[in-house]
């Protein structure tokens, strides 16, 4: 250990004394003067063609599955209850906004299964909501491995929402559990089954709006300061704890608040779990449109800036 340790200090004097000498050859005045051709030189961050970016990321999907992975079901590990926390923290939520909401407010009249209504509202678009501010200042904080290694940014998205599908899965067991229990004598109907594809779109359009926050973030750290009052005002406008239908009277406000694609989702989800309708094809195709929309903008929006991680992170 003290001979490493000795070969460590011999090295960093080394390198010291190397730095001090090119400093005074560069203040040197009398000093020869190098020409260099800046032919046949090559930009070391270039963004490369969105083919070949697709590529390098295919390249590196082991990468990605393995962080995702490593890091999951991570975020109450120092707690001494570790992952009943990933339980207990939906059923404080709920018991928190059903008894602010549907016993204060009471805007639990005119909902069947409130309760089960008020589960998937709040687990669902934590989900979403998540995703979102996973996003901000996502580059600051991988800066170290941004500077260090040459690879596809996009990896780094990816890979965090990989890491929130696997932590987001028990939550959402225990949402739907607990909303069939909340209606004793009431069986899952066979439209449970499209809970599957509606938890995959979900993630992927979060995916979306993560590419988006991590690239404006990183260019306008102070946007950072408006994400908490945005996801405020995304959850309490997308009809987690009560229906919207009470806005009906108001026109183009109901419009515009029905035409969030957070309700959207709720309101799909809701209806093929715990009120058994098979969703129609306006809202598949409302969902998809959404979905693979902010998606595409958001991988496109994020991939023209791959050159510009390296400075701004």
């Amino acid at each position: 250990m003290v001979l490493s340790r000795h070969r460590f200090n011999r090295a960093e004097k080394a390198a010291q004394l190397g730095v001090e000498l090119i400093e005074q050859r560069v203040k040197n005045p009398n000093a020869r003067i190098y020409k260099v051709s800046a032919e046949g030189l090559e930009p070391l961050a270039i963004r490369p063609s969105l083919p070949e970016y697709l590529r390098q990321l295919w390249d590196r999907r082991f990468f990605i599955v393995a962080d995702a992975r490593a890091k999951a079901l991570r975020s109450t590990r120092d707690y001494r209850l570790w992952r009943t926390w990933l339980v207990l923290n939906p059923l404080f939520d709920v018991a928190l906004y059903g008894f602010l909401f549907g016993f204060l407010f009471k805007s639990s009249r005119g909902i069947d299964n409130f309760i089960g209504f008020l589960f998937i509202g709040i687990i669902f678009m934590r989900m979403m909501s998540g995703l979102f501010t996973s996003g901000s200042g996502l580059m600051t904080a991988s800066r170290s491995m941004i500077r260090a290694f040459n690879f596809p940014r996009a990896s780094i998205i990816f890979s965090q929402t990989l890491r929130a599908m696997i932590d987001n899965v028990l939550p959402a067991l225990v949402c739907l559990v607990s909303a069939f229990l909340l209606q004793w004598g009431t069986p899952p109907r066979w439209t449970l089954i499209f809970i599957v594809p509606l938890f995959l779109l979900l993630h992927i359009f979060g995916t979306g709006l993560m590419f988006i926050m991590a690239r404006l973030t990183a260019e306008i750290p102070d946007v950072k300061a408006l994400v908490p009052l945005v996801t405020s005002a995304w959850f309490f406008l997308s009809g987690v704890m009560f229906s919207l239908d009470r806005f009906a009277s108001f026109g183009k406000i109901h419009a515009i608040m029905t035409a969030n694609p957070a309700h959207i989702f709720l309101t799909v989800i809701r209806d093929s779990t715990i009120y058994g309708q098979v969703p129609s094809l306006a809202e598949w195709a409302t969902l998809l449109a959404w979905t693979f929309g902010t998606f595409i903008v958001g991988f496109v929006y994020f991939w023209l800036a791959e050159d510009k991680y390296v400075r701004i992170a």
